[in-house]
C-alpha cells in the first residue's frame, strides 16, 4: 500500500492490484525483515525495479511500517513525499496507527469468513447425518463427499450409537461426546432428535472400542444401544436398526451400554421384527399362563445352558443351583413348547425364539 502525492498520470499507469517483484535491498525487505518501521529517505539509495518505479512518480523519501497479523509481517503499509529531505519524525507512528487498522481489519474478515464456513457446515452436517441414516447415499462418490463433510473417516470399521434423551433432564442423552471422543483419537458425527441422540463412531481397534465403551457407560444415565460393527457407511442405516433393537432389548448384564454382537443367531432375529415376533409366539405361547419371575426364571435356564454348551452341570454352577433342578427346568421347557432338547432343528427353533424373546419382546 503506498500513499503519496504523484503525478495523476503515473496513478493511473500503477493502479489497484498491480504486482511488482520485491527484490533484495528495498524498504519492503528491510520490514519483512526485522518487523520494524524502516525508512529510505533518498530514494537513489534503494537499488530495485520498484524502487525505480517509484521514483518516475517523483517520490524522494519512503517510510514503510509492517502490518502485524498473529505475531507475524503480513504485509507493508508505506507513505512516499515528493519534497526532497527526510519525512516528518512522527512518519511511522501516524502510519503505525493506519497499519493497526488494516490489520483488525483483515482478521475480522477472516474470522467472519471462517464463521460463515462453519455455519455452513454445522448447517449441513444434520442433512449429511440423515442422508446416512436413511440410506440415501448410494454411490462411492456421495459416500465420500458425506465422509468429508462429517469429518469422519471414509472407510471404516464403525459403530452406531443410540442413545436415549431422558425428558427434563438433559438436552442430549452423552453431553460433549464429540470432542470427549477426540480426546480419545477417535472421529464420530452426532445427530439429536426428540427422543434419541444417534452417532457414526470410527472405531480403529478393539482397543478404541473398549474405551469408546468406557466413556458411553460414564457419561450416560440411561441406556445406550452400540451396533455391530461395519465398513462401508452404506451400511448405517442397518446398523442404526440394530443399535436401536440393542438400545430397547432386555439388559444382559448391570451395563448402561448394551451392544449387539452381530452373531448370526442375533443377526437373524432381529432382521425382521415383525416377522419374527410373530412366529415365535406360537413356541413362546405356553409359557403364558406362568407368573414373570417363574417365566424369566425359565427362559434365563435355558440361555445359561445354551451359553455352556448344553452342558447341565456347566449350567447348574453357573446358576449355583444342583443340576437336578437344571434337568428339571428344561424338561418344563421341553413340555411347555413341544420340542426336544435332543433334537437339533429343535434346539435350533428355541434358540431363535429365546433370542427374539430377549431382545424383541
Amino acid at each position: 500500500m503506498l500513499s503519496g502525492v504523484a503525478e495523476p498520470t503515473w496513478l493511473a499507469n500503477w493502479s489497484l492490484g498491480s504486482r511488482a517483484r520485491v527484490d533484495s535491498n528495498t524498504l519492503a525487505q528491510a520490514v519483512y525483515h526485522s518487523g520494524r518501521p524502516a525508512r529510505c529517505d533518498t530514494n537513489g539509495n534503494c537499488n530495485a525495479s520498484v524502487a525505480a518505479h517509484i521514483r518516475e512518480a517523483g517520490v524522494r523519501s519512503v517510510v514503510g511500517v509492517p502490518v502485524i497479523i498473529d505475531g507475524r509481517v503480513w504485509g507493508l503499509a508505506a507513505a512516499g513525499a515528493v519534497d526532497a529531505g527526510p519525512m516528518p519524525a512522527d512518519t511511522e507512528a501516524r502510519i503505525g496507527g493506519f497499519a493497526d487498522l488494516v490489520a483488525t481489519a483483515i482478521v475480522a474478515g477472516y474470522r467472519d469468513q471462517l464463521t460463515r464456513q462453519l455455519e455452513g457446515e454445522a448447517s449441513r452436517r444434520p442433512m449429511m447425518m440423515d442422508a446416512l441414516l436413511h440410506g440415501q447415499i448410494l454411490d462411492q462418490w456421495s459416500m465420500w463427499e458425506v465422509a468429508n463433510d462429517l469429518r469422519l473417516p471414509s472407510q471404516g470399521p464403525f459403530v452406531v450409537v443410540a442413545a436415549t434423551k431422558v425428558p427434563g433432564v438433559r438436552e442430549v442423552a452423552l453431553p460433549e461426546i464429540e470432542s470427549k471422543l477426540r480426546s480419545l483419537d477417535v472421529y464420530s458425527a452426532w445427530r439429536v432428535l426428540p427422543d434419541l441422540q444417534i452417532g457414526i463412531v470410527h472405531v480403529k481397534s478393539d482397543q478404541h472400542l473398549d474405551k469408546i465403551l468406557a466413556l458411553l457407560s460414564r457419561s450416560t444415565t440411561d441406556r445406550v444401544g452400540v451396533s455391530a460393527s461395519f465398513h462401508d457407511l452404506r451400511g448405517t442405516p442397518q446398523a442404526l436398526h440394530v443399535a436401536k433393537i440393542a438400545l430397547r432389548g432386555r439388559a444382559h448384564n448391570a451395563s448402561r451400554v448394551a451392544v449387539f454382537d452381530g452373531s448370526i443367531l442375533a443377526t437373524a432375529a432381529v432382521s425382521a421384527p415383525d416377522v419374527m415376533v410373530k412366529s415365535v409366539a406360537t413356541v413362546l405361547d405356553g409359557f403364558g399362563d406362568l407368573g414373570e419371575e417363574e417365566r424369566e426364571l425359565l427362559f434365563e435356564t435355558f440361555r445359561a445352558w445354551q451359553d455352556s454348551d448344553a452342558s447341565v452341570r456347566g449350567t447348574a454352577e453357573k446358576l449355583i443351583c444342583h443340576p437336578n433342578t437344571v434337568r428339571y427346568r428344561l424338561r418344563r421347557i421341553e413340555q411347555r413348547t413341544g420340542r426336544s432338547l435332543s433334537r437339533p432343528r429343535d434346539i435350533a427353533e428355541l434358540c431363535l425364539a429365546f433370542e427374539v424373546q430377549r431382545r424383541l419382546m
